[in-house]
């Protein structure tokens, strides 16, 4: 069972799998027989799916897509704060190496012009995008989430407001 607020690194360790399986792939090939990759990051999920055997949860799709999928049962955290764990994650590169250990750091310019794991499938013939909260937003991501470098259309935010004052459970 993972750990509170393992979803995200459950998820960085399904797109490390992931890449190492495409990690062959030729430079600006876009073969039609190429993987099709997709990296969900989601904050503080746990493992409250349906796929690890929580009976409260319904979360079809998710569980169809973790039955055709590589499911991870141990999880761990590379920092203990939002932004350079992300970029951790997103770079394949440890905190120590990154330099990172704040909200208030480009890491860009902080640290090093290290490629992103998004940025290589882009520059590898693949459509990469961004929904919702991938990088830490704001300084720490140059207030781009990191674009144009690691996305092929700019990131997409969609407005929480509606979810404001809504009731989590009945």
């Amino acid at each position: 069972m993972l750990p509170p607020g393992g979803g995200l690194l459950w998820l960085g360790l399904v797109l490390a799998s992931v890449c190492a399986s495409v990690g062959s792939a030729a430079p600006g090939d876009s073969a039609p027989d190429a993987l099709n990759v997709l990296l969900i990051i989601v904050d503080d999920l746990r493992p409250s799916l349906g796929c690890y055997g929580d009976k409260l949860i319904r979360s079809p799709n998710m569980d169809q897509l973790a039955s055709h999928s590589l499911l991870f049962q141990n999880a761990f955290a590379q920092q203990a704060v939002c932004a350079p764990s992300r970029v951790s994650l997103l770079t394949g590169r440890r905190p120590d190496t990154t330099r990172l250990y704040d909200f208030n750091s480009y890491w860009r310019a902080h640290s090093g012009n290290f490629s992103t794991i998004p940025q290589y499938f882009k520059e590898n013939g693949y459509v990469t995008m961004s929904v919702g909260k991938v990088f830490h937003p704001g300084v720490s991501s140059n207030h781009s989430d990191d674009s144009p470098y690691s996305w092929s259309i700019p990131p997409y935010h969609p407005s929480s407001e509606k979810y404001e004052n809504t009731k989590v459970r009945p």
